[in-house]
């Protein structure tokens, strides 16, 4: 799954405006928590997620790939190393702790950034308001602990824009599906799948709410 937003630069520290650098890494943020909220409700905390960002000057358009990932993965450790090893594989360099901790939109250079999030044991269920005439309920919020791990890359470094993919695919034993265009859907699929998701995260969608 894909998070893309509406600003088209290559990357959001190539976005010279802070203050909508910071709003797009805001919204994009904010998506991802949501995925994280339902992914906690609807799996009672059996997904975790994964998601990386390839941030490159030569890029096109910036983008999230989000990816729901066994919570147990996480917990053991192995999505972690999964990652380190096969960039030790590669002779790429070690990955690393992001430097740009206060403001991440400004994370400088070219890189590739993963966010691992395991979920909590528990959902936590907070209902800040009552609830009001129109039948508003708790809002389930998302909590756990993540990981923000950095692989710093030259702007002459040849890096497979599939790494985060292949890691994955090799992981969870999904080799077949290493490569995007092995797993091209029909049409058909495709709309069924868009529409069985937007019903699972209306209820998570804060857009639908403001």
């Amino acid at each position: 799954m894909l998070i893309i937003p509406f600003t088209h630069t290559p990357t959001l520290s190539s976005i010279t405006d802070q203050t909508a650098r910071q709003s797009t890494y805001t919204e994009m943020h904010r998506y991802r928590s949501a995925l994280h909220a339902m992914l906690q409700q609807r799996s009672n905390g059996a997904l975790g997620a994964v998601t990386w960002e390839v941030s490159r000057g030569t890029g096109i358009h910036i983008h999230w790939q989000f990816l729901p990932v066994p919570a147990d993965l996480i917990k053991r450790g192995l999505v972690d190393a999964a990652f380190k090893v096969e960039a030790e594989n590669l002779n790429y360099p070690k990955f690393e702790r992001p430097s740009a901790t206060a403001d991440p939109s400004s994370e400088p250079g070219d890189f590739f950034r993963l966010w691992i999030w395991e979920p909590a044991a528990e959902t936590e269920t907070t209902n800040p308001e009552p609830e009001g005439s129109d039948g508003t309920a708790a809002t389930t919020k998302a909590t756990g602990t993540e990981k923000t791990l950095l692989l710093p890359l030259g702007a002459e470094f040849r890096f497979d824009i599939q790494f985060g993919r292949r890691v994955m695919a090799k992981l969870m034993e999904l080799e077949n599906r290493m490569n995007w265009r092995d797993g091209v859907q029909s049409q058909e699929e495709e709309e069924a799948d868009a529409a069985a998701f937007k019903e699972a995260f209306k209820e998570f969608d804060f857009s639908l709410q403001e």
